[in-house]
């Protein structure tokens, strides 16, 4: 009788064990994986529109490196720019309000995202948007 609840207990252990290293990477055949890297992806700017156009600064990093890859004047609310992932983007928008000149700034990174799915890594689609609407 020992015996048995000895085994049942290296049993039970076993499995309580085997549990603590099971593979995170679960396997659904049925779920979409595209195998193939991402190495661009949309960012979405949203702002109010002006009849007169709003400028904007689009740059690559922090607004204090100073890294400019941009500058266009846009008259809709919304654009869509198709830029590479892996980089944090942030834009100025210009607005004129009589005399005075009203800059918005919105900032975040293009990430890259994974997952893994039956031993596959699978990238997904990231896009982001900055927001440079303007709050009454």
């Amino acid at each position: 009788m020992k015996i048995h609840t000895v085994s049942s207990c290296i049993i039970t252990l076993a499995f309580i064990v085997s549990g603590c290293f099971k593979e995170e990477d679960g396997c659904d055949p049925n779920r979409y994986c595209d195998t193939v890297p991402i190495d661009s992806n949309w960012v979405h700017v949203n702002l109010t529109e002006q009849s007169t156009g709003v400028p904007i600064v689009i740059y690559n990093g922090n607004l204090e490196n100073n890294n400019v890859i941009m500058r266009d004047t846009l008259y809709t609310n919304t654009v869509d720019y198709f830029l590479p992932v892996e980089v944090v983007y942030t834009i100025e928008a210009y607005y004129r309000s009589g005399p005075n000149t009203i800059i918005a700034v919105d900032s975040q990174k293009l990430e890259e995202e994974t997952f893994r799915n039956c031993g596959e890594t699978c990238y997904e689609n990231s896009e982001i948007t900055l927001d440079l609407v303007l709050i009454d």
